[in-house]
């Protein structure tokens, strides 16, 4: 890419595998990186006390939390016949509280063990519990005053059943039709499932958190080794005009801070 994009990207890491955000947010950006995209339901699980703890120093670290991920731990499910909605909306109304306290603005769901269909469930039964479920946390949202959004994310067939194409996840965002609720994209994803990512050229009002890896062992960039497609995907971003955060979500390789370098220096090569 030639256009610089510097002024309206920021480049960050999200929890999965041993990434550890809100433990190595300092050494994340240490590494080169911008922010950090800490686990919501881990956050979630913490003692107040630890939460608040976390929160503080990273606040004094000035190392910014621009969104979470990992949004609803496996045993909140919100399709198939366990769902409670009591039981969702304490969830959310704490989780939440929770991302605005550090400071996101957007949350990534994904979570495939919530929202996986269960065998023998009706598909168009799921359907609707997930549009209850988003305009459910919408309300939470709106009720707390946060300025945060739901970005739903497209998850590829191996992880679930549902919801597998960005073009499926739009087209259920735009009937949800709340503000609150956007969408995410994710590279990987898109090349899990052989999807071609211009499709976000539909979506560019909604689009409000990124994520990435490598899909050739879902890890994390690195300068000198091509990802197919990842120029296109780029190019998509900048042409629907999007503004905010891409973070690598990848499996940690032996080092952290090694692998941060390398993606660091990766956005360097291609992003600016």
């Amino acid at each position: 890419m030639t256009t610089s994009v510097s002024p309206l990207w920021q480049f960050g890491v999200s929890d999965f595998s041993t990434s550890e955000p809100l433990q190595n947010g300092e050494l994340i950006k240490a590494s080169g990186l911008d922010f950090i995209e800490p686990g919501l339901a881990k956050a979630a699980a913490m003692p107040e006390a630890d939460f608040l703890e976390a929160a503080e120093r990273l606040r004094k670290a000035e190392v910014p939390v621009l969104s979470a991920n990992w949004f609803l731990p496996p045993t909140l499910k919100v399709v198939g016949p366990e769902v409670d909605d009591e039981k969702s909306r304490s969830f959310l109304e704490h989780a939440l509280g929770r991302a605005d306290h550090l400071g996101a603005k957007a949350v990534v769901f994904g979570s495939p063990g919530s929202r996986s269909i269960p065998v023998g469930w009706s598909e168009l039964e799921a359907r609707e519990q997930m549009i209850r479920f988003c305009r459910l946390a919408a309300e939470v949202i709106q009720e707390g005053g946060w300025d945060l959004r739901i970005a739903v994310e497209h998850v590829n067939h191996t992880e679930t059943n549902f919801l597998n194409t960005f073009a499926e996840t739009l087209a259920i965002t735009r009937e949800i039709d709340r503000p609150e609720i956007g969408l995410a994209a994710d590279f990987y994803h898109f090349a899990m499932e052989g999807e071609a990512s211009d499709v976000m050229r539909e979506a560019a009002d909604l689009i409000c958190a990124v994520q990435l890896a490598n899909p050739a062992g879902r890890c994390f960039p690195k300068p000198g080794v091509d990802i197919p497609g990842i120029i296109a995907f780029f190019e998509h971003l900048l042409g629907i005009g999007y503004r905010g955060g891409v973070s690598v979500e990848a499996t940690v390789g032996e080092d952290l801070a090694q692998d941060c370098t390398a993606a660091a220096e990766f956005f360097e090569n291609h992003c600016k």
